[in-house]
């Protein structure tokens, strides 16, 4: 079984939303207003076809098996958060119902993994260590010192993985009411 992680294209918005929800399920219901699976998927569809969205593909790299969308990691230099979280804002209060701010995550200097998720039936393969790797290998190609993510203080399994990889605790980050550890590695 070989895997390839690849840029994402448009044609992978489908697969892509899906696992994005698995990954951020509350915090898509948070910023759309309802706990409603098809209309998070929707919005993350739309929001993955979009160039200008956190969530775009062009932020996007995939892992594929046969063709098939096993896993995603959402990432981008830190120093264009701040413009794409705007643009977020202004789409989820102009479509949805969405009045609240969102904390910034990441910063300039830092290659930040916004969500990775890898498909139910493929975990335990290494597949979100290989689009980690794939991303710091991008991040050193474009200048990038660090790379930065935020895991769930109710995660602990993912805190040691990531810790296992390399990253190292930095901050405390709230979204929405929920709290999250700021992890950084330098590269």
């Amino acid at each position: 079984m070989s895997i390839k992680i690849t840029s994402a294209k448009t044609s992978h918005a489908k697969d892509s939303a899906e696992l994005l929800l698995e990954a951020m399920e509350d915090l898509i219901y948070f910023y759309i207003g309802v706990n409603d699976k098809q209309k998070a998927i929707n919005f993350l569809e739309e929001q993955f076809k979009s160039e200008t969205s956190l969530y775009s593909y062009k932020n996007s790299f995939v892992a594929l098996i046969n063709q098939k969308v096993v896993g995603i990691l959402v990432g981008y230099d830190g120093k264009k958060h701040k413009k794409l979280q705007e643009n977020l804002v202004l789409h989820l209060s102009e479509n949805y119902s969405f009045k609240g701010q969102l904390n910034p995550e990441t910063r300039e200097g830092e290659f930040y993994i916004d969500a990775l998720s890898v498909n139910h039936n493929y975990r335990g393969q290494k597949i979100g260590s290989q689009l980690i790797s794939f991303a710091e290998q991008y991040a050193q190609k474009n200048q990038i010192k660090n790379i930065g993510l935020l895991v769930d203080e109710e995660n602990p399994a993912a805190k040691r993985l990531y810790s296992r990889l390399g990253f190292n605790y930095t901050h405390m980050v709230n979204l929405d009411t929920h709290a999250y550890e700021h992890l950084q590695k330098s590269l």
